[in-house]
C-alpha cells in the first residue's frame, strides 16, 4: 500500500524552495503529494524551530519528544502537538501587544476552551489562506450569504469563538449577509421565518451561498424548515458546513441523509452540499469534500493519519488518528497538530476527482485520546504549570 509519508530528503535539496506566499497564491490541489511534502517540509522546519525559540513550552515540547528538526527528513517526522495543550496551557510565540485577535473553541463542561492568539501575520495568512482554497469549490465571485446562525456569534471584538471565526472566514465571499436565526435569551436559536423568505425570495436564482455548523444546520434550519412545510427553489445554492458529527452520529443522520434532506429542502443538487474538516486551532486550513466525498489537503497544508496506540502513519484504507500540518501560524505552535478526530487514509494522488495529494474520509471524534508524556513535558514542576496555564 502506497503511504503519504516517503522521504522528501532528495527532491526537499534539488527543488527550487517555494515561499508559504507560493503555496498560497498557487493551485491548491494540483500538486502531488511528493511534491507538494518536498515544498512543506523546509518551511514548517523553520517554523517550527523559530517557535521553539519564542515559546517556551513548545521548545521543550520539541527536545523532549523529536530529532532536531535538521534531521526531519519527512512530515512525519515533525512530532504533532496534541490539540488538547491548547485547553492547558497558554501557547503563545509572540508579545500580547502584538496579538490582534484571540480564538477559543468551544468547550465541554468542566473543561477549558482552547486559546489561540493571532498576530496580524497570521490573520492575513489566514485569510487569504481560506479564500484561495475555497474558490476552487464556491468560485471567486461574491455572493448572498445566508448565516445560518445569529448575528450574536460572529460579533466584533478582540475574542472570538470558532463559530464566528468561521462565520466570518466564509464572509469573504459575500455581496450581502443575512443571518437566518435570532438568538433567544436563554441562548437557543430561533429561525427568524421573514429573514429566510426575504432572502430566498430575492436570492434564489443567483447562486446563495450558505454556511452553519451542521448540528445546527439540522435541527435548526432543516428539521424546522420541513416541520413547518417550507420547500426553497434555488438550485444554485451552495451550502457548506462544518463540525458537530459526533451528535448527529448518535442520532443515526448520516452524512448522506443529512446531504439529501438539505438538497431536497434547497431545491438544489446534492453536489451544492458541501462537508468540511477544520477546526479552531488551524484556521484558514480546512478540508473541503471534493465530489467524490473526499477530504484533500490544499497546498499549504498536509494531513497524516497516525495509528492511535503508535502514533506511526497508515497505510491507505486504514483509519488513524487524524493530523493536521500547516505553514499559516506565525504567533502560536499550530504547525503539526493531532486531533482527537478519527479518519481512513482513502488515497495518495489517485482520487477520481482529479485532485492530487493524500486524501481521506471523517469517521468519528474519539472518546477520550490520553498521549502520555505530553502534559508531563510541558509541566515539569507545579511552578512552570502556573506559570503556562490557562487562566480563567
Amino acid at each position: 500500500m502506497q503511504s503519504a509519508t516517503a522521504t522528501v530528503e532528495t527532491l526537499d535539496q534539488a527543488a527550487p524552495r517555494a515561499s508559504v506566499d507560493d503555496l498560497i497564491k498557487g493551485r491548491q490541489y494540483a500538486t502531488p503529494q511528493e511534491r507538494k511534502a518536498a515544498a512543506l517540509l523546509p518551511l514548517l522546519r523553520d517554523l517550527c524551530t523559530q517557535m521553539a525559540k519564542s515559546c517556551e513550552a513548545y521548545g521543550r515540547f520539541l527536545n523532549r519528544l523529536a530529532a532536531p528538526p535538521q534531521h526531519w527528513k519527512t512530515l512525519a517526522d515533525i512530532p504533532p502537538l496534541p490539540v488538547t495543550m491548547f485547553k492547558q496551557f497558554e501557547l503563545r510565540g509572540v508579545p500580547m501587544q502584538q496579538v490582534v485577535r484571540e480564538l477559543r473553541s468551544s468547550s465541554t463542561t468542566g473543561s477549558s476552551p482552547s486559546r489561540i492568539f493571532i498576530d496580524k501575520t497570521t490573520a492575513f495568512r489566514q485569510a487569504r489562506a481560506l479564500a484561495s482554497l475555497l474558490k476552487e469549490d464556491i468560485g471567486s465571485q461574491r455572493r448572498p450569504y445566508l448565516v445560518l446562525d445569529a448575528p450574536e456569534s460572529a460579533q466584533a471584538g478582540d475574542q472570538l469563538t470558532a463559530r464566528g471565526a468561521a462565520i466570518r472566514g466564509v464572509g469573504n465571499f459575500a455581496s450581502t449577509t443575512t443571518f437566518a436565526f435570532r438568538q433567544l435569551p436563554d441562548g437557543d436559536l430561533q429561525p427568524d421565518i421573514d429573514a429566510i423568505h426575504s432572502f430566498f425570495a430575492e436570492h434564489s436564482q443567483t447562486r446563495p451561498l450558505l454556511f452553519g455548523f451542521t448540528f445546527i444546520v439540522w435541527t435548526r434550519f432543516i428539521l424546522e424548515m420541513e416541520r413547518m412545510g417550507e420547500r426553497f427553489d434555488a438550485p444554485g445554492a451552495t451550502l457548506l458546513h462544518s463540525g458537530g458529527w459526533k451528535k448527529l452520529l448518535s442520532q443515526a443522520v448520516s452524512k448522506e441523509v443529512f446531504t439529501k434532506r438539505a438538497a431536497e429542502l434547497l431545491g438544489s443538487k446534492n453536489e451544492g452540499i458541501l462537508d468540511f474538516y477544520g477546526m479552531v486551532e488551524q484556521v484558514g486550513t480546512v478540508f473541503v469534500d471534493c465530489p467524490e466525498g473526499h477530504k484533500h489537503a490544499p497546498a499549504f497544508a498536509d494531513v497524516i493519519l497516525r495509528a492511535p496506540h503508535s502514533l506511526a502513519p497508515v497505510a491507505v484504507g486504514q483509519e488513524g488518528l487524524i493530523e493536521v500540518l500547516s505553514v499559516l501560524p506565525t504567533s502560536y505552535p499550530g504547525h503539526a497538530l493531532l486531533t482527537e478526530d478519527l479518519g481512513v487514509l482513502m488515497g495518495v494522488d489517485d482520487c477520481p476527482c482529479g485532485r492530487k495529494g493524500s486524501y481521506f474520509r471523517f469517521t468519528k471524534r474519539v472518546e477520550r485520546t490520553e498521549l502520555r508524556g505530553c502534559g508531563d513535558t510541558f509541566a515539569q514542576s507545579r511552578k512552570l504549570h502556573e506559570t503556562h496555564a490557562i487562566s480563567s
